[in-house]
């Protein structure tokens, strides 16, 4: 190799220019390196919701994440940690008073957000419905901006969406205190969003209203902003779900529309006559459908008495209905019926169109058995499908409940803690107190469940996670979750309490019985049972009696 010398100056820096690795194999191999600073985002949000408005396969797509997604709406299970919030107790205290919280939030919250008067600022939608529309609009758009207004009458937050369409740029506003503006959203000084400016129009009359992102007092969060995909950590807006397979799914309609048409056509054109070299021109043989023949076997039909022929024509020379069996007989010589070819559609459309999918399907992470709806007859492969996508859903649940769910129950918790419409010991004092802040964060725990997908065969999978446990190849909180959606500890709670109401109101469930199909509660149970709901009542913290638990844990 030739030393890279002062002397050489000109044959170093050739050499060094291709000695860079730039990721490209050969020269120009990968094209010029383009830069996605400038992102139209106007130009994606209108052709994607056009593209769902108009293209099956975008509506398919969008259809089959909402339902599985959000489905009826995720649900809050609140995890107060009782370890935390009264760390003096025994441990048994600790988890008893936690799951009485837990249930009086879970009730408190689940009242507000199935009430869309109290809930919504337009008083049309529950948390459900508000899920489903944030989580579609956001897909098609791109974004927008979930804003919290708080009610004079109820001192609750109320809850309104605004799309991304109306996140724009005011002209007539100039930012201040070093503040700058990027596509409607406003930064400050240091890069961190501290407003959105909404545009409404009104009869023709444009207003924009500047929202703060939190409180210029109380620092409390008042508007974010939802992503429909993924974004960079800089980006500023973000991109429908669809925006990298717009002309994909365009083209691969078309073909459809044009296979569907060729179809048509080629179904229309019953028959066409074949000729010969010899054949005279102009020969006309379906001519002779003016003098079709019965069908063999047959009797011409009587004429009705109101029967009126075609004028210039005699009696049974006019047209007939032509009749299943009716055959030409009048072909002139070097002439022969012939069927269209019958090759349209396209045999291999069938196979385009699940090769474009799949792609489609692989590209989001979504088993392409799951987006056709389209599922074999092998119980591993539908297994490893349905697998598959519960991966998809488990983390899109956890986005979903990151982007707006916990946002919205946690605003609600807090709102109806100061406003004295719960009680939470040490929350108060520990709210807004950055020394404090773990058991504020203590409080506000909780879990969201999403729907919860049947298994290919139920059976099959509660076995194999009893022999797993059994075996210790795993543990029961991992069978939990994979089994109900809810954690060990959960199912444990919810059980206990099932129990205690089960035993007093008489019923045994069959795992509750013993070998000899006996119950193993006893009337001294249930009688303790109530006696020590009466203390409580009174004031006193007596522990209850709950009898036995016996039974599989899975």
């Amino acid at each position: 190799m030739v030393e890279k010398t002062l002397d050489n100056y000109s044959l170093y820096i050739s050499d060094f220019v291709n000695d860079i690795w730039n990721g490209s194999k050969f020269e120009g191999s990968l094209g010029p390196v383009e830069d996605f600073t400038f992102v139209d985002y106007w130009t994606l949000r209108k052709r994607s919701l056009r593209l769902f408005k108009e293209n099956l396969y975008a509506k398919g797509i969008i259809r089959r994440l909402l339902w599985n997604e959000i489905h009826t709406g995720l649900v809050a299970a609140p995890v107060p940690i009782g370890s935390v919030i009264w760390p003096k107790l025994e441990e048994s205290e600790q988890e008893k008073k936690a799951a009485e919280y837990a249930e009086i939030f879970a009730t408190e919250f689940n009242l507000y957000a199935s009430t869309p008067a109290i809930f919504d600022w337009g008083k049309k939608q529950s948390f459900g419905a508000f899920q489903r529309q944030v989580r579609f609009e956001s897909l098609i758009c791109g974004d927008g901006i979930i804003i919290s207004r708080i009610d004079d009458k109820t001192g609750l937050p109320r809850w309104q969406w605004v799309n991304g369409d109306n996140i724009r740029t005011p002209d007539d506003y100039t930012p201040r205190n070093g503040n700058y503006i990027k596509h409607g959203v406003e930064f400050d000084k240091y890069g961190k969003k501290t407003a959105f400016h909404v545009r409404t129009e009104t009869n023709g009359n444009v207003k924009y209203e500047r929202v703060r992102v939190r409180g210029e007092k109380s620092g409390r969060l008042i508007s974010w902003m939802v992503y429909g995909s993924e974004t960079l950590l800089d980006d500023t807006r973000g991109e429908p779900f669809l925006a990298d397979t717009l002309y994909m799914l365009k083209d691969l309609d078309r073909y459809r529309d044009a296979e569907t048409r060729a179809a048509v056509i080629n179904a229309m054109l019953a028959f066409f006559v074949e000729r010969s070299q010899d054949t005279g021109k102009g020969a006309r043989p379906s001519d002779g459908l003016a003098r079709l023949r019965p069908t063999v076997g047959s009797e011409p039909a009587a004429e009705p008495k109101d029967y009126n022929p075609i004028p210039g024509k005699q009696l049974g020379e006019d047209l007939r209905m032509m009749k299943p069996g009716t055959f030409f007989d009048d072909l002139d010589p070097g002439q022969k019926i012939v069927s269209p070819a019958t090759n349209r559609p396209n045999v291999n459309y069938r196979i385009f169109e699940e090769a474009i999918i799949s792609a489609l399907a692989w590209t989001h992470g979504i088993p392409p058995e799951i987006l056709m709806l389209k599922f074999g007859n092998n119980y591993s492969a539908s297994r490893q499908a349905n697998n598959e996508f519960e991966i998809y859903l488990s983390k899109q649940v956890e986005e979903n409940a990151n982007a707006f769910c916990r946002n919205i129950y946690t605003s609600f918790i807090t709102q109806a803690i100061l406003t004295g419409m719960l009680t939470a010991p040490g929350f108060l004092n520990a709210y807004g107190n950055k020394d404090k802040w773990r058991i504020e964060s203590a409080w506000l725990q909780t879990a969201w469940l999403g729907l919860s997908r049947p298994s290919v065969d139920r059976e099959k999978e509660i076995r194999a996670s009893q022999l797993a446990v059994d075996n210790g190849f795993s543990t029961f909180d991992k069978e939990a979750l994979r089994n109900s959606g809810m954690t060990f500890k959960q199912v444990m709670q919810t059980q206990k309490r099932e129990r205690e109401y089960m035993a007093r109101m008489g019923f045994v469930p069959k795992v509750d019985e013993d070998q000899n199909g006996k119950p193993v509660y006893t009337e001294s149970d249930i009688d303790s049972e109530a006696i020590n709901d009466e203390s409580n009542l009174n004031g006193n913290a007596t522990p209850a009696s709950t009898g036995s638990t016996s039974g599989s844990g899975v």
